[in-house]
């Protein structure tokens, strides 16, 4: 077994990478800041609520994750999603939404990440700040000053800008093409009542400056139909006007939105969250030019590096693998 690798971030794209290395004899290790797996593949349980505020869904259009998502599908872990969809405008007007397959998590989006990441090696709630050179690879540094263990390659599948930090003093070229990577945030709000709005639809991607898509929890598979849970993501210009607002103020402006948009008389939720996602999508649909630094040993990945979709962020990492076991293989 050759390694080992660190992967920074167990998002789609580093659980991929991992995975991928792992598959083809590299030791590897997973480590996470937070507490979970999946990244904005994320779920937010609270008594009896549940949403997923992050990625709403996700689709495969490759032949490669195809087949990764026919073994999730033939496992339960995922499952088709035929929602009423609809393009909604500020004015009312509607339109059906672009037909697609679309997929999600079951129970819930997290699902998703749990299932990728299934035996791999992961320390979660451990944030890497530095990446100490010896010899030829590297000693990651926890953000408590730790010493972790040495490796022979990295892999870095986090946020540009949380990438460009960490790679300053370890890849200039990398960490240059970080930096050139706009993100751009969205605040999610998170809603429930005890009875059913009436709305006759699922899901919409909205036309308005304020909020720009909803979705009906409940008509995803897998989950609860009571109380009635909705998820609201704010556009990313309104976003980034109020990225240092309060949660409580961001989720009642999102929801009185809600209510305008829905021509519906407003009602008291019985929760009412918001989440921030500082970094949630790519500024623009990009490619990176420089993903992999071969005398560095080190790769980057994310959805980022290739667009914003989960589907690219899988692909990104296997990419960033690929590098990586060839750079050790010397290939």
């Amino acid at each position: 077994m050759r390694g080992p690798i660190a992967v920074v971030g167990a998002g789609i794209a580093g659980i991929a990478a991992a995975r991928s290395l792992a598959d083809v004899g590299f030791a590897v290790h997973i480590y996470e800041k937070s507490r979970g797996l999946g990244g904005r593949a994320a779920t937010r349980r609270l008594d009896r609520f549940q949403f997923d505020h992050g990625a709403q869904y996700f689709t495969a259009r490759s032949p490669q994750f195809r087949s990764v998502v026919a073994g999730l599908l033939d496992a339960g872990s995922v499952a088709a999603w035929t929602p009423r969809i609809f393009r909604l405008t500020s004015d009312g007007a509607r339109k059906p939404a672009a037909d697609a397959d679309r997929f999600v998590g079951v129970p819930g989006m997290s699902s998703l990440g749990r299932a990728l990441a299934g035996g791999l090696p992961v320390t979660k709630g451990t944030r890497i700040s530095t990446l100490h050179r010896q010899g030829g690879g590297w000693t990651p540094v926890s953000a408590d000053g730790n010493l972790l263990e040495p490796v022979e390659a990295v892999i870095i599948a986090c946020p540009a800008p949380q990438a460009a930090e960490l790679l300053h003093s370890a890849s200039s070229d990398l960490a240059d093409a970080c930096r050139s990577a706009g993100m751009l945030p969205c605040w999610a709000a998170m809603a429930a009542f005890e009875s059913p709005l009436g709305l006759d639809l699922d899901a919409a991607f909205v036309d308005d400056a304020t909020i720009a898509w909803v979705a009906r929890e409940a008509s995803k598979p897998g989950r609860v139909s009571t109380p009635e849970c909705w998820t609201l993501h704010a556009s990313p210009e309104w976003s980034a006007a109020r990225l240092e607002d309060e949660p409580d103020r961001v989720a009642q402006a999102l929801l009185d939105c809600f209510f305008e948009l829905g021509a519906l008389a407003p009602q008291n939720p019985i929760h009412l969250d918001a989440h921030r996602w500082r970094y949630a999508r790519s500024a623009e649909p990009r490619t990176v030019a420089m993903a992999v630094d071969g005398d560095a040993r080190i790769a980057i990945a994310g959805d980022w590096t290739v667009g914003d979709r989960l589907e690219g962020a899988w692909l990104s990492g296997i990419e960033a693998a690929k590098s990586i076991a060839g750079l050790l293989r010397g290939g």
